[in-house]
């Protein structure tokens, strides 16, 4: 043949021209994989330059569940990426790389360990500042719980406030076996002796593991959600702190139930365990879960170094300890013996100064996160 094809490649040819004219001739090659133009209605395409404009830091998954509820057909994300591409709207920021391998092993289950940290001065659509402590679930990553405050620093909100969220918490999601935190209020130690918040959640059977100070990568998992909620609850543009609380717990339930994990499945379906630990919690039964005994072991693996004042007495819980005027200016070591308990007094050759009740460490303090002395109160021991 004058043209070197088979029969059978004229005919198609032929059949081609007849259907869609000269432009059937050409190979359909050029065109493999491209979806045609015009398969996403105009209005749509708006609707997602619109969502991104309004929420510049979703990226394209969230855009896609914001309009996955309302009437019309939902793109994937990767349409969505393409025609925001084409409308010359920049991408949502990318995530932190992945953080280094923190000091202990990352939980292998659902709530075998949480972390928590605060984010601090987020500013309001009025100004306004304002603080959140968030709960994440170590394995799956999963977003627990957002705590937010109408103060501009953690330390600045009462300790009973962050305790009822806590509480909140557990009765929702059930005791965690672990609570990773940092070395800030209301349970950081610096390596002294446990905080009463602390003591709190030990005495619930809860072990708190502080990470090094200055080493925020050992709290990767919660690091991460830290900007990623503010990317996506948009504090910014919250009218206030009631606000922003209802867009944390909508955004928080899209994340664990709804948002792409793993093979297109949201972490609720990859995890079912997810939805409860296991270990039950209500208020009202607390008093019977709570074990003041486990309060005071923690107590007692801390030995602390004082020296003694002016008035030959060391602070331990903010609460003056007699030692004796003979010990003026000197170190000493503070201990608990869980038997009492009883505060230990000694010196640095271990010799033993002065024993005190440790009444401080009673339950209902403990638990009423009444330990320290506050102002007003007597400080003398």
């Amino acid at each position: 043949m004058a043209f070197s094809l088979s029969l059978r490649t004229v005919q198609r040819l032929f059949a081609r021209f007849e259907l869609r004219g000269e432009g059937g001739i050409a190979p359909d090659y050029p065109r493999c994989g491209r979806r045609q133009p015009g398969r996403v209605p105009a209005e749509l395409v708006e609707r997602l330059c619109q969502a991104r404009r309004e929420h510049p830091r979703w990226g394209s998954e969230m855009i896609r569940l914001e309009l996955e509820g309302r009437p019309g057909a939902s793109p994937g994300a990767r349409t969505i990426r393409r025609h925001l591409a084409r409308a010359g709207l920049r991408p949502a920021p990318a995530g932190r790389p992945p953080s280094p391998r923190p000091r202990l092993p990352r939980a292998e289950r659902p709530h075998q360990g949480w972390q928590v940290d605060a984010s601090e001065g987020l500013r309001l659509r009025d100004q306004q500042r304002v603080c959140w402590l968030r709960v994440v679930d170590e394995c799956s990553g999963a977003f627990l719980r957002t705590l937010a405050f109408p103060s501009p620093r953690r330390e600045h909100v009462d300790r009973h406030q962050i305790q009822g969220g806590l509480r909140q918490t557990f009765s929702r999601w059930g005791l965690p076996q672990r609570l990773r935190v940092d070395n800030g209020y209301p349970w950081g130690s610096s390596g002294d002796l446990p905080p009463e918040t602390a003591l709190w959640l030990i005495g619930l059977g809860i072990d708190v593991a502080w990470i090094d100070p200055a080493c925020p990568q050992q709290n990767g998992v919660v690091e991460r959600a830290q900007q990623t909620g503010q990317d996506w609850f948009e504090p910014q543009t919250c009218g206030g702190p009631a606000e922003l609380q209802r867009r944390a717990d909508e955004l928080d339930r899209r994340q664990r139930e709804r948002y792409p994990y793993r093979g297109g499945r949201s972490r609720w379906q990859v995890y079912p365990a997810l939805a409860h630990s296991g270990r039950r919690y209500s208020c009202r039964r607390e008093r019977s879960l709570w074990d003041v005994s486990r309060a005071w072991e923690a107590v007692a693996r801390c030995a602390v170094k004082r020296q003694v004042d002016c008035n030959g007495s060391v602070s331990v819980y903010h609460r003056h300890r007699y030692v004796g005027k003979p010990h003026v200016g000197r170190q000493v070591y503070v201990s608990l013996d869980p038997t009492g308990p009883t505060w230990v007094i000694a010196d640095e050759a271990g010799r033993q100064l002065r024993t005190h009740p440790a009444d401080e460490l009673a339950a209902e303090r403990i638990r009423g996160l009444s330990v320290g002395c506050r102002r007003g109160e007597q400080r003398q021991g």
